[in-house]
C-alpha cells in the first residue's frame, strides 16, 4: 500500500489521502443493518498493513488534534506485526463518490490500457455499489477525506469519508472468456 498525504487546496480544505494498492475488509457498501452496522451505513476497512503507514496516519492531526481512527488489534504471535485498520464510510451526495469498477488486475488494466485496448471501467453509483460486497476484490486505489469536527460537549474527532475508488477486480477464466463482459 502506498500512502500520499495531499495538502489542503480548494478542493479539499482538509486535505486528503490518495491511496493505491490497497486491501479492503468488512465492506458493506449495500449498507445492509447487521451486527456491526445500522441499515443505511456504508462503509468498508481500509488495512493499514505496515507499522511506518499506521505512524504516519496517527501523526497526520487535524486542528482539534485528533488524527485518522486507526484500531489496532495486538499481533497473535510474538514477532508478528499488529493487525490495523480503519473505518472508512461511503455516502453517496452531489460531491460523489466517484467509484469504478475494472474486470482485471491493475498491472492488466495498466499493459492494455498503454496498448490502447484498456477494459471498459464500470461506474457504480448508489444502486449499484452494493456489488463489491460479492466480489473478489484484487486491489483498491482511493482517495479519502477527512471530515473534521466537534460534538456539543467540546469533544472533537475525524472521520474518513470515501471520495473516489477504483476497485480492480478478479474475473475467474469462465468470464475472461466472455467478450461481451470485457467489451459492454
Amino acid at each position: 500500500m502506498n500512502i500520499n498525504f495531499i495538502e489542503p487546496n480548494r478542493a479539499f480544505p482538509n486535505g486528503y489521502l490518495e491511496i493505491n494498492d490497497a486491501r479492503i475488509i468488512w465492506k458493506n457498501f449495500a449498507g445492509r443493518g447487521d451486527r456491526f452496522n445500522r441499515e443505511g451505513d456504508r462503509n468498508f476497512h481500509l488495512v493499514v498493513p505496515t507499522q511506518e503507514d499506521c505512524d504516519a496516519l496517527l501523526n497526520d492531526k487535524n486542528e482539534y488534534g485528533d488524527s485518522w481512527n486507526v484500531k489496532i488489534k495486538p499481533a497473535r504471535e510474538e514477532g508478528d506485526v499488529p493487525f490495523m485498520h480503519m473505518l472508512v464510510k461511503v455516502k453517496f451526495n452531489n460531491r460523489g463518490p466517484n467509484v469504478y469498477l475494472v474486470p482485471c488486475s491493475k498491472e492488466e488494466y495498466i499493459a492494455k490500457k498503454k496498448a490502447g485496448n484498456a477494459p471498459n471501467q464500470v461506474a457504480l453509483d448508489a444502486d449499484t455499489i452494493g456489488c463489491l460486497d460479492d466480489i473478489d476484490i484484487l486491489s483498491v486505489d482511493m482517495d479519502i477525506r477527512p471530515y473534521d469536527d466537534t460534538l456539543p460537549n467540546g469533544s472533537s474527532f475525524r472521520t474518513a469519508y470515501l471520495s473516489g475508488m477504483r476497485v480492480y477486480q478478479r474475473v475467474d477464466r469462465f468470464a475472461a472468456d466472455d467478450e461481451y463482459f470485457f467489451d459492454r
